[in-house]
């Protein structure tokens, strides 16, 4: 039951120090109509006493962009917030500010010709300074180059033929020691795989899609070192190198995934799974209800209720809790028959 309230708490956190371009438009949060605000309160539940967690509220302006952010936990009172401002139409800062004031900090960026963030800078309370810069080739984004508080990574990220992302290397620098090397794979723009090497840390995600091509939860494995698993991705990992900067893979994101939960199946003991999500979509794909997956008890642990509305004056889903969509995950959780 824990699991839900540990990764809402820990979003800001990990989000806020995300070495990527920052998410600004209401598309880039998976909406195809323009937003106003999204309410989100997560929820952890023992039998039938239920108990508020968490609260995130996002603000979007009326060029549909992220204006504010709030995080607010019920279970000690912390909380973060954002403000962003815009200069012709471009994000120019961000302010951030928290219930422990060591996190305040602000965010400036810098554009090149082609109006692309180049540069992110950050400057913390105590007056140190970070950044991530940003590198492209043509339209495509090609390296992110951080110095975040003393840390120092470069990512090379790498495109088929068709522009798709495929691969991601990670490289930070330690001290005195070779880089911490950690390669990422994508799959339709979504990761699918990831390793440090020479070979250890593998994880696996594999995506549950419905019959009308809908991603409705996932699940997340780390493979046993030196295992029959992880040497059989091993030579999968080298066939999808080959194959993918030529889009010539023989496979999509739902076989892929089809044939990591039938590894798992077949092989329990060597794809352990750490995170499954589950989410309920109304008509137009807007996730309206999210659930964590306590995998020791299979069993639902937590729900996050989604309440989104558009700038149109229409809205989806609710806060409140509902015992219904409960029921619901429940016959979802049951039909991925997991051993």
């Amino acid at each position: 039951m824990k699991n839900l309230i540990f990764v809402c708490l820990l979003f800001f956190l990990t989000n806020a120090f995300a070495q990527s371009l920052p998410d600004i438009s209401y598309r880039e949060y998976g909406y195809k109509k323009q937003v106003k605000k999204v309410e989100q309160i997560y929820y952890s539940f023992d039998g039938e006493n239920v108990e508020k967690v968490e609260q995130l509220i996002r603000i979007f302006n009326t060029d549909g962009n992220v204006e504010s952010y709030e995080n607010q936990s019920f279970l000690d009172k912390s909380w973060a917030k954002s403000k962003s401002a815009y200069k012709q139409g471009r994000l120019h800062k961000q302010v951030w500010t928290h219930s422990n004031p060591y996190l305040n900090r602000t965010y400036t960026y810098v554009y090149d010709k082609q109006s692309r963030i180049s540069e992110e800078k950050i400057r913390f309370k105590d007056g140190s300074k970070s950044h991530i810069k940003f590198r492209y080739k043509d339209s495509l984004l090609t390296e992110i180059e951080a110095d975040i508080d003393g840390t120092q990574s470069v990512t090379e990220r790498y495109y088929s033929a068709k522009n798709k992302l495929y691969k991601e290397i990670h490289r930070q620098k330690v001290p005195n020691e070779a880089d911490i090397v950690t390669n990422y794979f994508y799959l339709e723009n979504i990761e699918i795989l990831s390793y440090v090497e020479p070979k250890s840390y593998f994880y696996a995600t594999a995506y549950l899609i419905d019959a009308m091509g809908h991603h409705f939860g996932e699940i997340k494995f780390k493979l046993i070192e030196d295992s029959t698993a992880q040497n059989k991705l091993l030579k999968g990992i080298l066939r999808f190198d080959k194959e993918a900067p030529n889009d010539n893979l023989p496979f999509d994101l739902q076989a892929y995934s089809d044939q990591t939960l039938q590894a798992y199946k077949k092989n329990p003991k060597e794809l352990k799974p750490y995170r499954m999500v589950l989410y309920l979509r109304d008509e137009n794909n807007n996730i309206y209800a999210e659930a964590e997956v306590d995998l020791q008890a299979r069993k639902i642990a937590g729900i996050g209720f989604f309440k989104t509305e558009f700038a149109d004056g229409t809205t989806t889903g609710t806060t409140d809790f509902r015992h219904k969509k409960l029921h619901i995950f429940e016959a979802m959780l049951e039909q991925t028959k997991l051993p």
